[in-house]
């Protein structure tokens, strides 16, 4: 009796859980099938200015990839908007600075073609020659100074100029310079500023890499001692002398297989000592020549603010 009644109430809470479950079941189909649905609205897209201005200030943190994108993208859905000259002209100053200079000729190529009176025309046909001088199109890169200097406005044919100056100088083609500066667009100060500097290019202490070469031959040394490189003189001297010294005992001695081959060891050393003489002296002139650019950067600022002096390219950067 007690257990059919204990069973009795267990199938009773069983029935009575499950009339629950259906109930419960029921009630969130109802809600689901009659109530509204409701979903966000996607963030509104940023406007002209802040798109602009944020490819700027990625411009500025030097995120050259971030910066190109951006500016791709206010271009793409703004084509005529306010800044679209200026960002146009961005996005081919950011490739130059990424060094991406074919597709920064690409932009800047494009941007004259479509809009040939744009208010950046001065900018971009200055980054052009910038570019053109990394690529080594150094004529065409003074071509388009040269225009600057003539047709350019305010402070364009300055800024031309004194590039050209530079470029000028740095190919040694001192002549051409002199004739530039008279009638640079620059004031009579300047002007003599950089006839010193020229006239300092042009005179600019040279050691002879014949010299040194004829004198390392003559005698082992003396070619680094007349580049000033006394240690390098001191153990070419020895290292030869040694050598000499040996093959010479060698063949007094009737040992000729050993004295050949301290002939053929001298040789080598010997040749070595000239080539040295002749390379070390290139490459004094040409660390001399690149200081004396370098200096000749500073003085007239031809680099970008943050960018270091001795950086492999002729870096201006524009503030608008």
């Amino acid at each position: 009796m007690g257990r059919s009644l204990f069973r009795n109430l267990i199938q009773q809470g069983s029935r009575s859980i499950m009339s629950l479950k259906v109930s419960y079941g029921l009630l969130l189909l109802f809600s689901f099938l009659t109530a509204t649905p409701v979903f966000s609205d996607p963030p509104p897209p940023l406007s002209e200015k802040a798109l602009f201005e944020f490819a700027e200030h990625l411009l500025k943190e030097k995120d050259w990839d971030g910066a190109i994108l951006e500016f791709k993208r206010y271009l793409f859905l703004y084509p005529g908007g306010e800044r679209a000259d200026q960002a146009a002209y961005l996005l081919g100053e950011t490739l130059r600075r990424k060094k991406d200079y074919a597709q920064a000729v690409l932009q800047w190529e494009a941007s004259l073609r479509r809009r040939p009176d744009t208010p950046f025309k001065d900018a971009i046909v200055f980054g052009l020659a910038v570019v053109y001088s990394e690529l080594g199109r150094e004529e065409q890169a003074l071509s388009l100074w040269e225009s600057l200097i003539r047709e350019g406005a305010p402070p364009y044919p300055a800024m031309a100029c004194r590039a050209l100056l530079w470029s000028l100088v740095k190919g040694k083609q001192f002549d051409r310079a002199e004739q530039i500066l008279k009638e640079a667009p620059l004031s009579e100060a300047e002007k003599e500023l950089h006839r010193r500097s020229v006239e300092e290019a042009r005179h600019l202490p040279r050691l002879s890499p014949t010299a040194a070469g004829l004198l390392a031959a003559a005698l082992p040394g003396a070619g680094h001692w007349y580049l000033d490189r006394k240690q390098d003189a001191l153990i070419a001297f020895l290292i030869n002398g040694l050598f000499t010294w040996a093959a010479a005992s060698s063949f007094q001695e009737k040992n000729h297989g050993l004295g050949v081959l301290l002939s053929v060891m001298e040789l080598a050393w010997y040749s070595g000592n000239i080539y040295s003489a002749v390379n070390s002296a290139h490459k004094i002139n040409r660390k001399r020549e690149a200081e004396f650019l370098n200096n000749y950067r500073i003085r007239f600022g031809l680099w970008g603010r943050g960018e270091k002096p001795d950086a492999p390219y002729l870096a201006l950067i524009f503030q608008f």
